[in-house]
């Protein structure tokens, strides 16, 4: 009973982490010695303590072996707690496996509509998302959104969270009118439940604006951002990653429309947040680095830019590996910055591997996947390659028509 009402006070934050959207690892070895709760906790402290992201060890977890005569609800407890630890470090693939087998264990000791599935669901649906197992990252937001709605019925806030956590899935994988739908529903409920100068409803906001500014609605970015920067100013959360995010979301947005001076101080401060609240090595961090070379490379520093950019591809690939999509953003920067000094030949090679990781992990008709062939084109019309070109502005073209009529 003691453990089913700290679950449920846990439950009652989980819309305090509404999602704004991206180690070194941890080796649990796969033998036959079974990890007892002690074991375990001091193996994750450990970690924790000796700071993680500051080594290059490869990842190996493979597998927990508990003791079945140890599992009981304390032990999902103390999975649980590990697993969300690895995640706010941003050790997503250290934290699947504590999740997971929270889980099973919960399964023997629970019934269904228990709501500490609901933290369970919701945590391993967002590390899913974050790793880019987006089939399986749906399938635990809805099992996370169903135990919400029967257990606090259609409108609680934290019916909102999962709705847009969900909603960031859908926008990631291209489906960008379910995104949209969901976003917009997550928003009235929280606007309805917290009233609008609630954080949680900036974050909202934030992630609408990440949406226009994706789908090309651009008149509708700007004041979104910038209302959400003016609640999380008015609620004092001047000091949070998530008004590091929205800063960095604006900035973004100035980058793109050319207006550079503003950019800068939003990404400076982002940038400063994020290593205050996060860490050095966060793979959040390579956000604000890859905005902040892409400032150098605009106003034509491109040293400065080339040891950001650099920065950030080492922070993402040590996160998440050297074939994902983050890992495309990076390369993509790195081709821009190499475009801009003429070394065609590099930026070539950046771009074609940003589009072979997102071929590989999106599908041959995801929007980024069209983004890149674009950037392609664009680079082999300045390099004199007019055929080429052609042929990538073709590719893109077709891909847009199909997401925009399906």
């Amino acid at each position: 009973m003691k453990n089913q009402i700290s679950y449920r006070k846990k439950l009652w934050g989980l819309w305090v982490g509404i999602f704004l959207v991206p180690f070194v690892c941890f080796s649990v070895s796969a033998n036959s010695d079974f990890l007892t709760v002690e074991e375990l906790d001091q193996q994750a402290t450990a970690y924790i303590e000796s700071g993680p992201f500051s080594t290059g060890r490869p990842f190996e977890f493979e597998s927990l072996k508990i003791d079945p005569d140890e599992e009981n609800l304390e032990l999902a407890e103390a999975l649980y707690s590990r697993g969300e630890a690895y995640k706010k470090l941003g050790n997503y693939e250290a934290a699947k496996p504590f999740f997971k087998k929270s889980i099973e264990i919960r399964e023997k000791f629970l019934p269904a509509e228990d709501l500490t599935w609901v933290a369970s669901y919701n945590s391993l649906a967002l590390v899913y998302y974050y790793v880019g197992e987006y089939a399986l990252g749906e399938k635990y937001f809805y099992r996370a959104l169903e135990a919400m709605r029967n257990s606090f019925g259609p409108r609680h806030p934290n019916v909102a969270a999962v709705i847009n956590s969900l909603a960031r899935l859908y926008q990631e994988t291209g489906a960008f009118p379910q995104a949209k739908n969901l976003y917009e529903q997550s928003h009235k409920i929280l606007l309805s439940a917290l009233g609008p100068d609630h954080p949680s409803v900036a974050a909202t906001l934030n992630n609408l604006g990440l949406l226009y500014h994706q789908i090309g609605e651009y008149e509708k970015v700007e004041p979104l951002f910038t209302k959400a920067l003016a609640i999380y100013e008015k609620a004092d959360f001047t000091n949070h990653p998530n008004y590091a995010a929205t800063l960095s979301n604006l900035a973004d947005f100035y980058l793109g429309v050319g207006d550079y001076e503003k950019a800068k101080p939003l990404l400076t401060r982002s940038l400063e947040i994020r290593e205050d609240s996060l860490g050095q090595n966060h793979p959040e961090l390579a956000r604000s680095l890859d905005g902040l070379a892409k400032y150098y490379t605009a106003v034509g520093q491109y040293i400065r830019a080339e040891t950001l950019a650099l920065k950030s591809l080492k922070i993402r690939e040590r996160a998440f590996g050297p074939s994902h999509p983050e890992v495309a953003n990076s390369f993509e920067t790195m081709a821009s910055l190499f475009k801009e000094v003429g070394k065609y030949d590099k930026a070539d090679s950046f771009l074609l591997r940003s589009l072979e990781i997102r071929e590989n992990f999106l599908g041959n008709y995801h929007p980024n996947v069209a983004k890149s062939m674009h950037k392609l084109a664009e680079l082999y019309d300045e390099a004199g390659e007019p055929e080429r070109a052609k042929t990538m502005y073709y590719s893109a073209v077709e891909i847009m028509k199909r997401n925009t009529n399906p």
